[in-house]
Order: C-alpha cells, then structure tokens, then sequence
C-alpha cells in the first residue's frame, strides 16, 4: 500500500500555505503527499534514459506528477537513439501513425507537451555509453541531473549508467519487463547496492521491446523478419478475409473509403487500401475462372506471387536501404552534432539482383551470394504467398508449388529491369508523392484500391499462416532466415543459418502494456521516496510476473561492507578525494607526492604501504617493481597515465621503460581509440585509482575506496 510515502505529509501540508508562488499542477498529490514534495518534483532535473514501451509510461507519469515544471530548474532529460516503427504503436502509447520513422525522445517531448506546455523536457538522440561523445560528459553526469530513471533493454547500457551513478552519488531506479515479468531496483545513494553489485542468472530468451531501425545484431534482423512473416502471410490475408465482402457489396468505393479514413485515420488507411489492393487486385488477372484446381489457374497464381515476391525483396532491400541513406547521409550528424552512423548505428548497403551475364556490374563473389540470398527470399515468399490464395489441399504439397530454379528465372528476367524503372522513374515518383499530398485522404484510398473491388466480388478466402518453427517442410523458417540474412548482409551483420534462426526467433517474448504500466508505476512510488531521503528500509524493490500471478517486494539490500586497514570498512560509495595545490597543482603532482597525499589520506601510518596503484587496466606503480625507480616517482601522474594509454600496454615489464625511441612510435601508431581516450582523459573533472595496501608487519592487502584526484583544469 505504499504507506510509507506518506510520512511527515501532514505536517507538511499544515505549512502549505506560506508559500503559494510555485503553481501547483497536482493538487491532488500535494494534499496527499504534501507541497514540499512536489516542489521536489517540480524543481528536480530526472535523466530519463529509454522512450521506448517503460520510457513512455515514465515519461507520462512523471509529466503528470508535475515533474519538471519549474523554469527555474526543474527538467526531465529524455534519450534514446532509436526511431519509431510500426510495431510499437501498440504498445508506446505516445506515438501516433504520423510518428513512425521520427526519433523517439523527440516525439515524445512533442506528445507530452500538448497536455503540459510548460513541463520542460529536452530531448536527445545520443546513445549513453562509455564511449560516446555526446552532451551526456562528466559535467552532465556531476551536476547536470538528480535522480536516474532507466528504461532500457539491455544489460550493457544499465551497466554503464549504473557505474556513473556510484560514481556521482546519484539515485537510480531501474526497470524491465520480459512478457508478464517485470522488476523495478531501486539504488539509494550512499545506503543500498547497486544494480551491478549482483548478476542475474543467464537469460535464454531475449527481450525485445523495439525492432531495430538500427539493427546490430543478428537477433534485430530475425525479430524483423518474423514480423514481416506475421504482416505478409496472417494479418494481410485475415485483413482481406474481414473486408472482402463489404467491398464486393459496396456499390460505391467511396463509401468504403471514407469509412476507412473515418475509421482509421488518414496515414493508415492509406496503407490499409494499398494492402487490399495488393491482395484482392490479383485475382482479375488471373486466368481458368475460379476453378482453383484448374492448372492453369494454379500457373497464373504461381506468376503473379513470383512478381510480388521480387517487388518485395527490391523494396525491403534496395529501395528501403536508398531512402535511409538519401533521409541520412553517410556524413550527417544527429541533432547534438556528432556522427549520424557512428556508434551501434551501421551504414546499410542497398542489395539488388545482378545477373550473371550483366554487362552493367562487374558480378563479384559477394554479389553472387547477394544473388543467392534474393533468390531464397523470393522462393519462399512467393511459395508462402500461394498458399495464401490456394485451397488447403493443393497448399499442403507446398514444398512443389515454387522451385528454386523458377525464382532465378524470374528474377533474371524482371529484377534489372525493376532496377532501371526504378531510377528512370525516381523523378516521376517524387512528383507523384507531392501531387498525393495535395489530394484529399479519400481520393488517395480510391487510388490505393484499384483493383480491389473486382477481385474481392469472386469472394475469395485467403488461407492464414501461423508461424510454426518446429515444421521444416512449412518453409515458415526458411521465409524468416531468408528475410534476416538479407537484412543482415545490408547491415554488415554475419548471417544466421536456419538452426539458429529457429533457436532465436522462438524465445522472443513480446512486450505486454499491463507489465510496462505496472513497473513504470512502482519506478514513480520509489522516486519519490528517493526524492523525500527516506531511509532504505522504507524503499522497496519489486519483482513481479502477471501471469501466475505473482508480486513480490523487498528492501533493497544494503551496499556491502569492504574491509579496509585498520579494522575500517567502506562501500562503493566511498571516495579518497586528492586535490591540487598552489604548491602541488595536478597537472605536476609526481607520483611519489601522489602516493604520499594517498597514504596521509586513508590513514595508512608507516604499518602499511602501497603495493599498487591502477588506472582502469594499466597497472601505474607496484611496490616490487617500482619502489626505488626515482624516474617514474618523480614523473607527473598525469604523464605517466598518459604514457600508459599511449601505449596500450597494461602488463607490469615494460612500461614506463624511459626509451624515447619506443614513446615516439607509439604516439605514431595511435589508434583512433587511444586518441579519444587522451581527449576524455583531458576533459574529465576526475579520474578515479584503484589502490591496494600491503600491511608492513603481516603481508596482508587491503583494497583502499576508488582514490578520485581532481582534474584542476576542468
């Protein structure tokens, strides 16, 4: 019940009305929970990280508790990388149809804004990483935002937001779904774990809350292609099924049209009525009446499903690749300035069918298994679209409809020639689509069903398909690694062989609505106990599963005590911090008056000594190394941190070896990673050391808390 929140509220509200300045834009929460709280709320800069099905629920319900309405300073910090597609429209219930394609976090700001003008959200586009330059720095990270709220869908990101929160002293509250599960985690600064202090058991299946725009990995292309196996060959057919017989019966088109838009909005009844016209517009043409057992009916059907699979194969992966470069060029930059296609973002390769005997291309061995691949694509696309319009008798000997050998053909005869209308008409389209969108949505619906009306009055009934990854004669599983490793090589992803497909692309769990409202619920509740400092016995992390059902609640456990010299203790949350002086600046603190400030600091005394002092992976000083080279002790900190970066060497035997001559190649030899490690080295406001003591009497060592030297030129 939540009870807790509720502490000191009384007293709070009795003092409510000494000040009356800051509007009020939850009444209702302030009587309940009290106006000092909502002050908090208002005047508090909450990093939102992830707008996809968690990040929009947050997003609106922090909106609605008033978050970030005081322009003074309140904010909420949105990101998120990724761009809208379809599919999510189910389930992120701030997009709309005319969204689709647009960043998340830029979309959602601007839904959010529509019922709360004044709620101030920026909204980014950069990727949150170690090592993404971006306006997420050391700056953002000290003193840029309060509270962190995740709403990713992987381990890597939560990882490293997580480590920059231990880091700063910020609260964090994490949560993920996984089908009906979900789990919130609080981490309350200075007093609880963090999310990295413990690890969850391996996880076969793999959550996916978004199809990739952007995909980087081989599960983004197969989820891709099992969506489009759903949309081509299940919701298409019953989409015509439900609508076929209002079309024959409609004596008007218009009607049906209007109904549509009605209905539907303008964008998807737009695509809606090019689906019907696509489904229903092939049976004027073909021949034998409708008799379906007549084999030339069967040969008609077999011609038309061949065309429409290499028009699909040529939309998916050659004009669909074109227009993401022409909409982002291969040098463009994202809305904070840096590289568009940098990070996990990777340039796609437009993939087209060249035959063997073209005199237009040279035909590569890549090329060749181009040509392979669209060849697999178009034969069981088209043998799965038969299906859909063949009875279930002739449908079941599936494996004879359509040859492999019949794809080829088709496809060297008709895929140069999409190639080159494609180009000759690109002009022409261009004019086509502004002259659509002069007319109004029923006229361009009308258009889009052409055809429609006559195939639909034979009645038709097309045949679904569900997918099914245990029969390997459905060609279910052969559609789905066609499609992904198509995608794949457009993306310079390494294919999936069948097996592997089938593995992956039957442990997907789709997000649930119910799941994500529920966490994003419990992640408010915890913010605001993390913003009215109460203790961590009064904080709560959930865990939950709607389908047993199944809720679960626990105090976070507290963050583990390390032991340290004599007889102390200190958690992660601890910091040695060093600082220059006038007398010492940082930019030239040697190493020995390092380790000496060390020593003084952590209250060592001459019982204990230093054994070693690390910077990430590079091992800077060890006892038994260095204890008497007077070069490296009397050499700047910083120099020699520099010097280990260069070269990229963390071993103990030669660094720091004085050879000028090997200094001098290895700057030479920099690799691009090196470079932007020495620039954020130069740009941080720290840099944190770790450094273990050794007891001069017993031989025992003690970890000491992360040693952090502030950066005097930031």
């Amino acid at each position: 019940d939540c009870d807790e929140v509720l502490d000191n509220a009384k007293s709070e509200n009795d003092d409510s009305d000494e000040d009356q300045t800051v509007v009020d834009m939850s009444p209702g929460q302030t009587y309940i929970l009290g106006q000092s709280l909502s002050k908090k709320l208002a005047s508090s800069r909450l990093f939102l990280v992830g707008a996809g099905a968690i990040g929009c629920e947050l997003l609106k319900n922090l909106a609605a508790m008033g978050a970030g309405t005081d322009a003074k300073r309140g904010c909420i910090i949105l990101t998120d990388m990724d761009t809208i597609e379809r599919s999510n429209l189910s389930r992120q219930l701030l997009f709309r149809d005319h969204d689709v394609g647009e960043f998340k976090s830029a979309a959602a700001r601007t839904s959010m804004l529509r019922f709360l003008p004044n709620c101030r959200i920026e909204a980014h586009t950069s990727r949150v990483g170690n090592e993404e330059d971006g306006p997420f720095d050391d700056d953002f990270w000290s003193s840029g935002c309060d509270v962190v709220l995740n709403a990713l869908d992987n381990v890597e990101a939560r990882l490293f937001v997580d480590s920059q929160c231990v880091a700063n002293g910020l609260g964090l509250i994490d949560a993920g779904t996984l089908g009906p599960k979900g789990n919130v985690q609080v981490v309350v600064p200075h007093a609880s774990e963090s999310y990295g202090s413990s690890a969850d058991p391996p996880e076969p299946d793999i959550p996916v809350c978004t199809l990739k725009n952007f995909p980087y990995e081989i599960s983004h292309t197969i989820q891709w292609a099992r969506d489009l196996f759903d949309g081509y060959f299940h919701r298409r057919p019953r989409q015509a099924n439900d609508h076929v017989e209002e079309i024959a019966n409609s004596d008007n088109l218009s009607n049906f049209a209007q109904s549509l838009v009605h209905k539907l909005g303008a964008d998807a009844a737009v695509d809606m009525a090019e689906e019907l016209g696509e489904d229903l517009g092939v049976f004027p043409f073909v021949v034998g009446g409708v008799d379906k057992s007549d084999p030339e009916y069967v040969q008609a059907v077999k011609i038309v499903c061949l065309n429409w699979a290499i028009f699909q194969a040529h939309r998916l992966f050659f004009v669909a690749m074109e227009e993401l470069l022409q909409k982002h060029p291969v040098d463009s930059v994202d809305e904070d300035g840096a590289p568009f296609w940098s990070g996990t973002r990777r340039v796609p390769k437009p993939l087209r069918f060249i035959p063997l005997d073209s005199n237009e291309d040279e035909v590569s061995a890549q090329q060749i298994i181009i040509n392979e691949r669209i060849a697999q694509f178009v034969h069981s696309a088209a043998r799965l679209r038969m299906e859909s319009f063949l009875p279930v008798a002739e449908s079941s000997e599936g494996q004879s409809l359509v040859s492999l050998e019949e794809a080829l053909s088709a496809l060297e005869e008709q895929a140069l020639l999409l190639y080159k209308k494609g180009n000759t008409k690109k002009s022409s389209s261009d004019s086509s689509e502004e002259n659509e969108g002069e007319k109004d949505p029923e006229s361009i619906v009308l258009e889009k069903l052409n055809g429609a009306k006559t195939g639909a009055s034979l009645l038709p009934e097309l045949n679904l398909a569900d997918f099914e990854k245990d029969d390997e004669s459905n060609g279910h599983v052969a559609f789905v690694t066609a499609a992904s490793n198509l995608r794949a090589i457009a993306y310079g992803i390494v294919p999936a062989d069948a097996m592997e497909t089938r593995r992956v692309a039957g442990r997907i769990v789709p997000a649930m609505i119910t799941t994500t409202a529920l966490v994003s619920s419990l992640s408010c509740l915890e913010l605001v106990k993390v913003l009215k400092g109460l203790p961590l016995k009064l904080h709560r992390n959930a865990f939950v599963n709607l389908a047993l059902p199944f809720f679960a609640f626990t105090a976070p456990l507290p963050a583990e005590e390390i032991a340290g010299v004599n007889g102390k203790t200190h958690t992660i949350w601890d910091r040695i911090v060093i600082k220059g002086s006038s007398k010492s600046p940082v930019e030239s603190m040697t190493l020995r008056k390092f380790l000496s400030k060390v020593q003084k600091k952590a209250s060592c005394g001459d019982e204990f000594e230093i054994a070693n002092l690390s910077f990430g992976p590079f091992m800077i000083y060890a006892n038994f190394l260095h204890s008497h080279d007077d070069e490296l002790l009397d050499t700047p900190l910083i120099d020699i941190v520099k010097d280990a970066i260069i070269s990229g060497d963390d071993g103990e035997d030669e660094m720091f070896s004085g050879d000028d001559a090997n200094k001098d190649e290895s700057v030479n030899n920099m690799t691009d990673e090196q470079m932007a490690a020495l620039k954020k080295l130069k740009e941080k406001r720290f840099i944190d050391f770790s450094v273990m003591v050794e007891s001069q009497e017993t031989g025992e060592e003690f970890e000491l808390p992360p040693i952090r030297l502030m950066n005097s030129e930031k």
